[in-house]
């Protein structure tokens, strides 16, 4: 199997050749997006769950930049991509992690807006106080990210027949590792499909409940201006799940090509490394309130100056 970024760097000319430069400026562009919105977010002094946990979102998107770019810039500089097992294993558990915290960081949200429109009560009781919304992302994440070091402890079972591991993708993976393993598949297989796509299920169904819920309530709703906020922010979430799930479906129909179609899997790995990181921002800064605000008037006084 021929290595990804040998066949990649075989038509390094041309246009291609633009493309692949200029990462590292698309990688910092993403960074400093996201720096922004954290910004508005430290201005506003959290003081909202939704401020926090968009804050959370971005801190999520700027590591996944940072992870994925080390590993893809190092795999264009290296003359081969032979890799040791554990050092495989670090590359796996940081990429399924930061990925993991960003889907668990979206449900979180899509929970808190159904919560806060539907039991207001005892939403405004938990949240009285920011250590509720503190503890409650702990929570959730921190088990989540528990739950991603048993893909490390199934993985580690694999038996390899070199302790060197030649990698032929963008990014070193754990289904790559259960395709050249030569035994101990079945329970790590397994456990990482249960994980991987009990994720997906969860964020998905929640948010396709919870968003026909607050359509269909602020349908019938007397108040046009709660029902017109209440929908707003309910497609907002929509735009990012579908950009969220629209790079980690890049990422998995990049890994099914195999050695196919190199300049299109380029374009996906593209397409998973910035969407998310690039077009979070841009939609929390467009469309919420919380974050534009803080932003402009920072714009208006730099402009003063």
């Amino acid at each position: 199997m021929d290595n990804f970024f040998t066949l990649l760097m075989s038509w390094n000319i041309g246009p291609w050749r633009v493309i692949i430069h200029s990462l590292v400026p698309l990688a910092l562009f993403a960074v400093m997006l996201n720096l922004g919105v954290l910004g508005a977010c430290v201005m506003r002094r959290f003081d909202k769950p939704m401020v926090f946990y968009i804050a959370l979102c971005v801190i999520a998107d700027t590591l996944w930049v940072c992870v994925i770019m080390a590993t893809f810039v190092r795999g264009l500089l290296a003359v081969k991509r032979r890799v040791y097992f554990t050092e495989c294993l670090v590359h796996v558990y940081s990429i399924d992690c930061v990925s993991h915290s960003q889907l668990l960081t979206q449900w979180i949200m899509d929970g808190d807006r159904y919560w806060a429109i539907f039991w207001p009560y005892s939403y405004a009781r938990f949240m009285a106080k920011k250590r509720g919304m503190f503890f409650l992302a702990f929570c959730i994440i921190s088990s989540g990210i528990v739950i991603k070091i048993f893909n490390g402890i199934f993985a580690s079972r694999l038996y390899f027949c070199k302790h060197e591991l030649i990698i032929s993708e963008g990014f070193c993976m754990v289904g790559f590792l259960l395709q050249i393993s030569c035994g101990g598949k079945t329970s790590a297989n397994l456990h990482v499909l249960i994980v991987t796509y009990s994720s997906y299920i969860l964020l998905t169904s929640t948010i396709i409940f919870t968003s026909w819920r607050i359509i269909h309530t602020c349908t019938k709703s007397s108040s046009n201006k709660f029902s017109n906020k209440a929908v707003h922010t309910c497609f907002t979430q929509i735009m990012v799940f579908a950009v969220k799930i629209g790079s980690q479906m890049a990422f998995i129909i990049s890994v099914r090509l195999g050695d196919h179609g190199i300049p299109f899997r380029l374009i996906l790995y593209i397409i998973c490394m910035f969407a998310a990181p690039i077009a979070d921002p841009l939609i929390y800064g467009l469309r919420t309130k919380e974050i534009r605000e803080p932003l402009t008037r920072l714009y208006q006084r730099w402009n003063k100056i």
